[in-house]
């Protein structure tokens, strides 16, 4: 049996083909990433995109309970947009040290928001370096709220140890004055 490449054996036996003009040599079949590894890369995706959901709800949370307001829960399924909107709105409306980041945050989650059913798609799914890089970018930007919401926590609570500290030394002199 012949093992020489299809393509070579056009070219030779063939007058009026040249070697160079003929298909390469060889042909390399391009196959969809494993069952397994793609469902991982999925699973990947749709944890990704639960924990930055989580991570918005919990920051929006952080402001409703400074505002008294009911926190806006939903199917995890959903958009990112009704709870982007209340924290832009919320946002707006405090004093807010890294509003500048925290807008871009929200930007950025608005633009991944809009490609989610695009990262679903059976075009995407098959990309196995798309959903990696889907996975990612979504992992940082949760990275950048916790952070964001973490930070603002931090800083309210150390407000709120200066404000008692202030209090105390206000009310010390009195006592001490009255002894």
């Amino acid at each position: 049996m012949n093992r020489q490449p299809l393509a070579m054996n056009a070219a030779e036996s063939s007058p009026g083909i040249r070697a160079f003009d003929a298909a390469p040599a060889t042909f390399t079949i391009l196959r969809p990433a494993s069952g397994q590894q793609r469902a991982e890369q999925i699973r990947d995706v749709i944890d990704a995109f639960r924990r930055l959901r989580e991570s918005i709800d919990r920051f929006n949370r952080l402001f409703s309970a400074s505002a008294s307001e009911p926190s806006l829960r939903g199917d995890s399924g959903v958009s990112l947009q009704p709870l982007l909107t209340v924290l832009a709105r919320r946002v707006a409306d405090t004093r807010f040290a890294r509003h500048r980041e925290l807008k871009r945050a929200i930007r950025d989650a608005r633009r991944l928001d809009k490609t989610r059913d695009a990262i679903f798609s059976d075009a995407f799914s098959l990309d196995t370096e798309a959903m990696r890089q889907a996975a990612d970018e979504l992992e940082r930007l949760d990275a950048v709220f916790v952070r964001l919401g973490v930070g603002h926590a931090l800083a309210r609570h150390q407000e709120r140890l200066e404000d008692a500290r202030a209090a105390t030394e206000a009310a010390a002199p009195m006592q001490t004055g009255a002894a």
